[in-house]
């Protein structure tokens, strides 16, 4: 799926958070969640395995996400947990 970032549109492959302000007839905000850094291997739950970086995620796995109270997204893999915000969402990232 494609992405934009600080450097113009990058191609990105996993999880993936969108936002709507229209009752879900528009997805203006979309950014991918991946753990970020050079690419990397890590065991799957179905004892597979996959890439981590700056533009590949999980492709499968379980999911549980919850907004707390301060307005924090708490979000949990099958593998990792991810803490973000809606600012954080909106900004773009550097990837290239």
């Amino acid at each position: 799926m494609s992405f934009r970032s600080k450097n113009g549109e990058f191609t990105g492959y996993g999880m993936f958070a969108a936002v709507s302000f229209d009752e879900g007839k528009t997805w203006p905000v979309r950014r991918l969640i991946t753990p970020g850094g050079t690419e990397r291997s890590i065991n799957m739950v179905d004892r597979g395995m996959c890439v981590l970086s700056d533009t590949m995620e999980e492709p499968c796995g379980y999911l549980s996400v919850t907004q707390a109270r301060d307005g924090n997204v708490q979000l949990i893999t099958s593998k990792n947990h991810y803490v973000f915000n809606l600012a954080w969402l909106k900004a773009l990232p550097d990837v290239p």
